[in-house]
């Protein structure tokens, strides 16, 4: 019998994750907290949310560390922050969205499945390097909420921005620019190519994808290969528990 590897894991987490995290950053509910705090659209609130970890820096800055987003579209979402916030304020109610939909959805999942995302999900993000992306840099400083579900919820958001710090990485020393990886992303129709780097806000004239589909599909492969030695420090059981976890877990709709 084939044991489990921490690459094994990191290829096996991948979805789960993505799905979990998207179901609450494109909730209804997550878009009208954002419109209720007095942003133009759910979409402005997401982008100050995750990069407002940075503080009030320069849009080019943010924009640097989203990596995927077109200037313009970070400009306006960076410039339209409601009187009285701050950028790093609107992080934090960011933060709260994310944990009290942990709190709503995780509140009927198993304690000990919660209990083993939480705490070795924190031990991969903690072995990983501050440098490897500002706002994953950024989101692991902010304060831990009590409630499993909540902290569960944190944990596993900051698992999908090691993996996107590690993308951002993978992507430049591919050699792609972001507006390449969004045009040949490997993702199902229709999160990919020219009408999906569109509805993400990129305008054309576009390159055809597949002159840097070889590099893309590289790129994928160096993310894992990067994030890979985080999941090191588990034993063979803790990496096979943590997978089963995960999957579990991040097995909700809203």
């Amino acid at each position: 019998m084939a044991t489990t590897t921490a690459a094994d894991i990191v290829e096996r987490i991948v979805e789960p994750i993505q799905l979990y995290t998207r179901s609450w950053m494109l909730a209804k509910s997550t878009d009208g907290y954002g419109v209720d705090l007095g942003f133009g659209s759910g979409a402005q609130f997401w982008v100050v949310g995750r990069a407002g970890v940075l503080g009030s820096c320069p849009v080019e800055v943010a924009t640097a560390a989203i990596a995927f987003e077109p200037l313009y579209k970070v400009r306006e979402a960076w410039l339209g922050v409601p009187d009285g916030l701050t950028h790093y304020d609107v992080a934090l109610r960011y933060r709260d969205v994310l944990t009290a939909w942990g709190d709503r959805v995780l509140a009927g999942r198993d304690p000990g499945l919660l209990e083993t995302v939480d705490v070795l999900g924190r031990r991969i993000v903690d072995a990983a390097p501050g440098a490897i992306g500002l706002i994953f840099a950024g989101w692991r400083q902010l304060d831990v909420p009590e409630s499993l579900p909540a902290r569960a919820a944190l944990t596993v958001h900051l698992l999908r921005e090691l993996r996107g710090a590690a993308h951002i990485a993978a992507i430049t020393a591919c050699g792609l620019t972001p507006l390449d990886a969004v045009l040949a992303a490997t993702h199902a129709p229709p999160r990919t190519g020219p009408g999906y780097a569109e509805r993400m806000g990129w305008k054309g004239p576009f390159r055809d994808p597949a002159e840097v589909r070889e590099q893309r599909v590289e790129a994928e492969r160096l993310t894992g290969a990067i994030i890979e030695p985080y999941f090191a420090g588990l034993s063979v059981e803790e990496l096979e528990r943590f997978g089963t976890a995960i999957e579990i877990v991040c097995a909700v709709e809203d």
